[in-house]
């Protein structure tokens, strides 16, 4: 599981590292909200900006939604970008 996780980072890890941007990479494993809601806070963060795949209502209704559990989780304020 961590190897598999390592490289789905590999490739932005090098753009971030080519781009000359700062940054820090973690593997975490858990249910993708709560892991993103705990490691913000975790953090100290101020708030949660995170992309969306822009799924139709539909979808989002079946399926749901990270996104929108993260909303439904956390305390900070949250971004969405499509």
């Amino acid at each position: 599981r961590s190897e598999e996780g390592a490289a789905i980072l590999q490739p932005a890890n090098e753009m971030a590292k080519a781009a000359g941007v700062t940054y820090t990479s973690e593997l975490l494993l858990g249910t993708v909200p709560d892991v993103i809601v705990k490691q913000a806070e975790a953090m100290g963060c101020d708030a949660i900006v995170m992309g969306t795949r822009g799924m139709g209502a539909m979808s989002n209704l079946v399926l749901g939604s990270v996104a929108t559990k993260v909303i439904h989780l956390t305390k900070l304020p949250v971004t969405l970008v499509k």
